[in-house]
Order: C-alpha cells, then structure tokens, then sequence
C-alpha cells in the first residue's frame, strides 16, 4: 500500500496496521499527525527536556507498540506523555520563560501545574474536557473548574484584576 492510503485510516487503525507489519510507511502519518501538539504541550510543561521525553515516547512506540484496550490513540499519547512529566524531575523552576515570550505564554506558565495541564491540554492538544479528566485522574466537575479557573487566572495576569463592582463607571445615554 502506498503512503496515501494510509493518510484514511483511523489513528487506532495505523497502529494495529504498524504492529502487525512494523511498516515505517504505516508509522508515519500516525507520527506527524500527533507529533506538533505533543511538541507544544511538552514545551509548555517541561521546556528544557522536551525532545528527551517525546523521543523516548516515539521509541516506545517503535519498539513495542501499545494495545489500547478500547481507548483512543490520541489519548493514549497524552497519558503516556503526562506520566513522564509526572516522573521527570525538571532542574529549572516551572515558570522557566524564554525571552522572546508573548504575555499569553508567560501567564500560561505562572499557572499552578495541574490548572496548566488542563488548560493545555484542551486548547492547545483539542481534547475534550472528558479526555482531559481521564489523563489527570480527576472528575469532569473538577477538571471544568480547572479550566476555568486557569482562564480566569491567565485574563487576570494579561489585563489585570477585574473591575471591582464599587468602581464601576456609570454609563451615560
């Protein structure tokens, strides 16, 4: 089969397609479909080991690809990446910023670390709230209430704190 072919098939669908052949051609489209959001999620947690963990990840893979039991590759990924941050143990501090950052990146990094993931993971990595839950191990209700706080947070540190409802300017007609 040619390397269009696969570019159809499901995520799942390449993978059991890659454990059964050990096709580099099988591998590929499964690889660059998920390798920039894995790439900006982990720059976002743990900068300075970034390429260590995702190249272990996609070794990993190679090696020996996982059985999903039922779940989505997508998500599979994020676990597997979220576990080695978990276990990774960053010599710099987490609100290590680069000096060409935007207000936006420098807020999403003076989030607490689980508010960060939350976020990121739905903005930045496109998965559902309910996905999101499932990586971190925490209900729907409290993941909701991550997100929204850790927006709440980062539309604080970028445009200040919210207008006090005492110094609200009266509006004119």
């Amino acid at each position: 089969m040619s390397r269009k072919a696969f570019q159809h098939f499901s995520d799942e669908k390449l993978l059991e397609h890659y454990r059964e052949k050990r096709s580099l051609a099988v591998f590929e489209p499964l690889y660059n479909r998920h390798k920039d959001a894995l790439y900006r999620y982990c720059v976002q947690m743990a900068p300075s080991s970034t390429t260590q963990l995702l190249q272990a990840l996609w070794e990993k893979i190679l090696q020996n690809p996982p059985q999903l039991h039922g779940r989505l590759f997508r998500n599979w990924l994020f676990i597997q990446v979220n576990k080695a941050l978990r276990e990774h143990v960053d010599s710099t501090t987490q609100s290590e910023a680069l000096t060409s950052e935007s207000k936006v990146v420098a807020a999403i990094q003076k989030l607490p670390k689980l508010q960060r993931n939350v976020l990121l993971l739905h903005m930045e990595c496109k998965l559902s709230l309910a996905s999101v839950a499932d990586i971190e191990r925490i209900s729907l209700k409290k993941c909701r209430e991550y997100y929204q706080l850790a927006r709440q947070q980062i539309e604080t540190l970028i445009y200040g704190s919210q207008a006090k409802p005492w110094q609200v300017e009266a509006i004119k007609e």
